[in-house]
């Protein structure tokens, strides 16, 4: 009897007991039709870039710790990367996508979505969304002095997909190929 009311005082409590609510996660997602490299990078300043293979999700872990998610259609952050930028702090999540290092997925676009959106106590809880085709993206950080960040709950996830409206040609410069045809009796050159 007396183990009986034990358990029941347990589930009164427990279903009186405020909900938790479980941390959300970063997600990026390649539905381009050529591989993207990613790093991950934390305090650490080592970008180590391995292929997105599909998706790449990783939880707020790290309170008060800025996390960018370096971008790049090749295996190296020498050259023009984008990045998905996010810090979670004080039971709220800030994010932003930031071009201040380049823009090479312009061709293609990007779009950060949360999971929530049209809460009032979080009105810049909405995505940022690069169109594909323009060269320059208004909704992300294009010089340090700008003021793209967005702020939602920590239990809400985010979802970046790079080229959310499907396959896209990469936005890198293409470099006109010149072959050289030596013939016994003359010279051409094929463009």
């Amino acid at each position: 009897m007396q183990f009986k009311n034990i358990i029941s005082g347990a589930a009164v409590l427990l279903a009186s007991a405020p909900a938790v609510m479980a941390l959300g996660s970063a997600t990026v997602v390649n539905n381009c039709g050529y591989p993207i490299y990613f790093a991950s990078v934390g305090q650490s300043q080592h970008a180590n870039m391995q292929p997105l293979q599909g998706s790449y999700s990783e939880g707020y872990s790290q309170q008060g710790v800025g996390i960018s998610i370096k971008l790049a259609p090749n295996n190296t952050v020498g050259g023009p990367v984008s990045q998905f930028e996010f810090t979670w702090a004080n039971g709220k999540i800030a994010y932003d996508l930031s071009n201040i290092d380049g823009y090479p997925f312009s061709a293609g676009g990007m779009q950060v979505v949360p999971s929530t959106q049209g809460d009032s106590s979080n009105p810049t809880c909405v995505p940022v969304d690069c169109p594909a085709g323009q060269s320059v993206c208004t909704a992300a950080y294009n010089a340090p002095d700008d003021v793209r960040t967005m702020v939602c709950d920590e239990n809400t996830s985010l979802t970046l997909t790079m080229c959310p409206g499907g396959s896209a040609k990469r936005s890198v410069e293409v470099r006109e190929h010149i072959r050289y045809r030596v013939h016994a009796r003359h010279f051409t050159v094929e463009q």
